[in-house]
């Protein structure tokens, strides 16, 4: 009897352990743009198409701005890669958002900064590439601010440097 009693509280006490032990959270994970949490990832890449970004053949007014592209979430991104292909020189700007602090999958965004990335990018395809560690670097142009990931989430724009009205189209590949 004594032998089945001291079985049961050893029982007891490692379920006990395990409970105690197990990992929870309240927190949903980050999604990236097709509802796939980020981690665990088996392609560490992400592509986002202009149908995605919301920013395919957008009109580039003279000597003004397109609409922003849609936002990235860029949580546990480590690089990112621009593709800007404009039909008349342009200058790149990002906008960098803050969350809510909501424990949600698809929090609020508030617009913290606006900031030119990249002054004179040539007409045609060109590439701007972001990382953690490298500063900017850019196929054209003239790199104007030192932006670095982690952030958040972002977007982009481009604006017009000639009174030539044109076109934009915007790709972004993400690395995790």
């Amino acid at each position: 009897m004594q032998k089945n009693y001291r079985a049961i509280v050893a029982g007891l006490v490692v379920l006990l352990a395990l409970a105690m032990f197990s990992q929870t959270s309240t927190q949903l994970p980050e999604l990236d743009k097709n509802g796939k949490p980020v981690f665990p990832r088996p392609l560490p890449h992400v592509m986002y198409s202009p149908s995605d970004l919301a920013h395919n053949a957008m009109t580039l007014p003279a000597s003004a701005a397109t609409p922003n592209t849609g936002t990235i979430k860029m949580g546990a991104v480590t690089k990112m890669t621009v593709f800007v292909n404009c039909t008349q020189a342009v200058n790149l700007s990002v906008n960098v958002y803050t969350a809510d602090d909501q424990s949600s999958s698809s929090p609020t965004w508030t617009l913290y900064g606006t900031y030119v990335l990249v002054n004179g990018i040539a007409a045609g395809g060109q590439q701007v590439y972001i990382a953690t560690e490298l500063a900017p670097n850019s196929t054209s142009g003239t790199v104007a601010t030192n932006f670095r990931l982690p952030q958040l989430a972002v977007s982009f724009f481009e604006t017009n440097t000639t009174a030539t009205p044109g076109t934009c189209t915007d790709r972004v590949i993400v690395g995790y």
